[in-house]
């Protein structure tokens, strides 16, 4: 991801989350890239524990294609609800994606702000969105 995409989703993250937004973080197959960490999240975790958060989303993003029964199209951002964080995983291609997270807090409004996100990542950063959906295309 270019710097200037980076700075750009991390303004939106910050006008968006406020004090809400603990992190994020771009994957690729060659490593990552702390796009945001709130100072007491970059104190929780080493960087051989940010490596291996990233190798699991690694894997994650080469399975977010729907398959049979579920006939609903790709699968843009999951959605996980912790005690202690709300992480959003946009899966863009394989091996490459980004994480967000915020404090479980900031739940509010969630289908606008995974919307903003996926337009932010599409539009500004060099990743392609196969197949955008045409709610995205606006």
């Amino acid at each position: 991801m270019s710097q200037e995409a980076a700075n750009r989703l991390v303004e939106y993250l910050d006008a968006q989350a406020d004090d809400y937004l603990r992190g994020a973080i771009h994957y690729s197959e060659g490593g990552y890239e702390s796009l945001y960490l709130r100072e007491d999240v970059d104190a929780l975790y080493s960087d051989q524990k940010m490596q291996e958060l990233c190798d699991y989303y690694r894997h994650q993003s080469n399975v977010q294609t729907a398959e049979e029964p579920f006939s609903l199209g790709n699968c843009h951002c999951n959605v996980s609800f912790y005690d202690d964080a709300i992480i959003f995983h946009f899966a863009q291609g394989d091996d490459i994606g980004t994480v967000v997270t915020l404090e479980p807090e900031a739940g509010r409004n969630i289908v606008g702000f995974i919307t903003q996100c996926l337009k932010q990542l599409h539009f500004n950063s060099p990743q392609s969105i196969e197949n955008v959906p045409e709610w995205l295309q606006d």
